[in-house]
C-alpha cells in the first residue's frame, strides 16, 4: 500500500511538471519584408511625332506694318528626364512649314517666311493623365523678299506653354501655344513675330 501511494505520488508530481512546462515550443517562421517594385516615372524618355495647326505673322518693315495667317505644322523630336514629384526636363527641337506672304501695296515689294526651327528646354509637371509644360528656347527663320530690303535669316526666341494627354502606353495627344520673335532681317533691320497654336500627336518611347 505504502509502495502504490509513493508511486501515485510520484507520477503525479510528473504530470503536473509536465504540465506547467507546457508543450514544446514551435519556433516563429521568419518575416520577410519584400520592397516594393519602384514605379517608373510616365513621362521620361524620348519621343517623335508631328504638329499642325494655324500661324499669325506680324511683319515689321521699315515704317509699314503687314499681317499674315496661314496654317502651319511640321515635326517634333525631344526627350525629357524626371526630376522626381512629378516634374520633368529635356530638350526638343521642332521644324515648322508655312507660307506667310505678305506685299508693300505702295512698291510691289514682297516678303515670305516659310520655314521656322526651334530648340527649345522644355519642363512640364504631371496633372492627371497628362503633362502641362512651358518651353523657351533659341529660333531660326529666313525671309525671302525681292531685294535685301526685306530678305535674310534671323535668330530669334520663342516662349510656348502646352499640355500633353496620354491616350495610351506609346501615344499622346496635346495642344501648344508658341510665341517666336525675329529680329533685324534684312537691310531695313525688320522685324517678325509669329504667333501659332498646335495641335500635336507624339510617339512616346
Amino acid at each position: 500500500m505504502f509502495r502504490q501511494a509513493s508511486l501515485a505520488i510520484l507520477l503525479s508530481t510528473a504530470a503536473g511538471a509536465a504540465f506547467a512546462a507546457g508543450p514544446t515550443p514551435v519556433p516563429a517562421e521568419e518575416v520577410v519584408i519584400v520592397a516594393p517594385a519602384p514605379v517608373a516615372a510616365a513621362w521620361e524618355g524620348g519621343y517623335i511625332g508631328g504638329q499642325l495647326g494655324y500661324a499669325y505673322g506680324d511683319f515689321s518693315l521699315d515704317i509699314n506694318d503687314f499681317d499674315e495667317n496661314n496654317v502651319i505644322g511640321g515635326l517634333t523630336a525631344g526627350y525629357l528626364w524626371s526630376l522626381g514629384s512629378g516634374w520633368y526636363l529635356g530638350p526638343e527641337f521642332q521644324y515648322d512649314w508655312t507660307d506667310l506672304t505678305v506685299t508693300d501695296p505702295d512698291t510691289g515689294e514682297s516678303a515670305s517666311l516659310d520655314q521656322m526651327a526651334r530648340l527649345k528646354l522644355i519642363l512640364g509637371y504631371e496633372v492627371g493623365n497628362g503633362l502641362l509644360f512651358g518651353s523657351a528656347g533659341f529660333a531660326y527663320t529666313s525671309v525671302d523678299g525681292v531685294s535685301d530690303f526685306i530678305d535674310g535669316s534671323s535668330d530669334g526666341y520663342s516662349l510656348g506653354l502646352g499640355y500633353d494627354w496620354r491616350m495610351s502606353d506609346a501615344w499622346t495627344l496635346g495642344g501648344e501655344y508658341i510665341y517666336n520673335s525675329f529680329d533685324g532681317i534684312g537691310s531695313s533691320g525688320g522685324d517678325v513675330d509669329v504667333n501659332a497654336v498646335y495641335l500635336r500627336a507624339m510617339y512616346r518611347f
